[in-house]
């Protein structure tokens, strides 16, 4: 097992995980609208984010953090709520952010990455690709016909309730490629692998002595530069 890592861990944690969050009890603790990720760059396997990035104002800094410690190709799993979900998102005072299906395309060189913030060379220094994105539908409207669902999705509020997204970091020229499905069953198992702090359960898998030695590392590259 890599270095995998936990964004936003909030009051769960994923066991084997080094799992970043404001909170204290985190493995690591540091705000993460301005304090970088105490990781090296393209040194980490893969990263986990639940419903944490529609609260960080600083949303691009914190995104350009994930983008630079992830390995070239390597998976950043993150859910989010829906754009149009009045109830629960749009009324919270603490989501800063929306998101729907075309978010990530802004930092897609292929897709919609010229509107997004560029460097001098004319490329966005965030690059990720977009294997899948899942919705998780209000009541009946997972009944409907794909077409109308996307009507719906265009037209009418609370429609969807969150949305999920696999995507890749894009860090050379080399091409990348993720299965949607892989993917998926990947994120659905780390979603239910969280585990309430101080509560017993089995680990989705064992910390390796390797991420184990890179955990004391990061966290005393932390106290040294706090």
């Amino acid at each position: 097992m890599g270095l995998h890592i936990n964004i936003g861990a909030g009051a769960t944690h994923i066991p084997g995980f080094v799992n970043i969050d404001v909170a204290q009890r985190a493995d690591i603790s540091l705000d993460l609208n301005d304090s970088p990720l105490p990781f090296d760059d393209n040194s980490v396997d893969l990263a986990f984010s639940y419903h944490t990035l529609e609260h960080v104002e600083n949303y691009l800094f914190a995104l350009g953090e994930i983008h630079r410690v992830l390995k070239h190709g390597a998976p950043f799993l993150v859910g989010l709520p829906y754009v149009s979900l009045t109830y629960w998102h749009q009324v919270n005072p603490y989501h800063l952010h929306d998101f729907n299906e075309d978010s990530f395309d802004f930092f897609d060189p292929n897709k919609l990455q010229g509107s997004a913030v560029e460097d001098e060379s004319g490329r966005s220094p965030i690059t990720f690709t977009k294997v899948f994105h899942r919705f998780h539908y209000i009541g009946a409207f997972h009944l409907v016909p794909p077409p109308l669902k996307g009507w719906a999705r265009a037209h009418l509020l609370n429609t969807v309730r969150k949305i999920d997204f696999g995507l890749l970091a894009v860090k050379e020229r080399a091409p990348v490629h993720g299965d949607p499905r892989v993917l998926k069953e990947e994120f659905d198992r780390l979603l239910a692998s969280r585990r309430p702090y101080g509560s017993e359960g089995p680990a989705p898998s064992a910390p390796s002595p390797g991420l184990r030695r890179r955990l004391r590392r990061a966290r005393r590259w932390w106290a040294g530069n706090d």
